[in-house]
Order: structure tokens, then sequence, then C-alpha cells
């Protein structure tokens, strides 16, 4: 709140500065225009004498094809100036063209060398899982032969056995 009350003194004080500076400049140019309109009827008074009257129409010729003479070298100016801004323009508009090319260039090849280390990612992570599918085969494969070469033990220990018994019966009874 005390910031409005603040800002609307200022500004009221900015108004009230424009607004006497506006006057001031009113009132000058109210005193330049008098001054001119009496020096105008002073001229006037003199220039109604014969010999004065043609010097003025002479002034008047020669000030006419001055303006002329002005007015066309304003416009030849105007016309150089405005062909070397727009050839400014025109370079600038290319410059800038450059640097977006050059822009999208740099952003085509970051996002290619994104897109190659993403599929290199992809590829590692698809050869680490067939190298861990191999392992676990292999894995496998090692523990239905260590199944099997138990089996074969047992059946082998078991035939071996029997053949154990028979021979201590066929002793037993050797000996009986």
């Amino acid at each position: 709140k005390e910031r409005k009350v603040v800002a609307h003194k200022v500004i009221s004080r900015m108004l009230n500065g424009q607004l006497a500076g506006a006057f001031e400049l009113f009132f000058d140019g109210v005193s330049l225009h008098r001054q001119q309109r009496e020096s105008a009827q002073r001229i006037i008074a003199k220039w109604r004498a014969p010999a004065m009257r043609s010097g003025f129409e002479g002034w008047q010729e020669y000030m006419d094809l001055r303006r002329e003479e002005v007015k066309e070298a304003a416009a030849e100016e105007l016309q150089a100036t405005l062909a070397a801004e727009a050839a400014a323009v025109a370079q600038e508009r290319t410059k800038e063209q450059e640097r977006a090319g050059e822009s999208v260039d740099r952003e085509v090849t970051r996002r290619v060398e994104q897109a190659k280390r993403t599929v290199g990612r992809m590829l590692h992570i698809q050869v680490a899982g067939a190298f861990d599918g191999f392992y676990d085969q292999v894995q496998a494969s090692k523990e239905r032969k260590e199944v099997a070469r138990k089996v074969i033990s047992r059946m082998l220990n078991g035939q071996l056995a029997g053949a154990f018994e028979l021979f201590f019966d066929g002793v037993s009874l050797h000996r009986q």
C-alpha cells in the first residue's frame, strides 16, 4: 500500500514536470511565432516597393529550384541508404541461415551419436543376455552330467554290492 502511494507521488511529480516543460515549450513557440510574424510584416512592408517585389520573385524562383534540388538529392540519398540497408539485411539473413544450418548439423550429429550409444548399449545388453543364457545352459548340462554320473555310479555300486554279496554267500557256503 505504501509502495502504491509512493508510486503515485513519483508519477504525479513526473507528470507535473512534463506539463511544465510542455508549457515552457509552448510559450517559447508562441513567442517565436510572434517574432517571426512581426519580422515578416516588416519585410513585406519593404517588399511592397517595386524593386523589392522583383527581387523577391527572383528569390522565390531560386528557392523553388533549390527545393527541387534538395528533394532530388534527398531521394537519391534515401535510395542509396535503403539499398545499403537491404544488402545488410540480406547479408544478416544469410548469416542467420548459416548459423541455423550449423546448429541443425550439430543437433543431427549429437542425436546420431546418442543413437549409436543407445544401440551399442542395447547390443551389449543382448550379448550379455545371450552369454548368461549360454552360461545357464552349460551349468545345467554339467548338473545333468553329474546327476547321470551319480546314477550310473549307484547302479554300478548296486551291481558291485550284489556281486559282493553273492561272493560272500559263496565263501560262507564254502566254509561251512
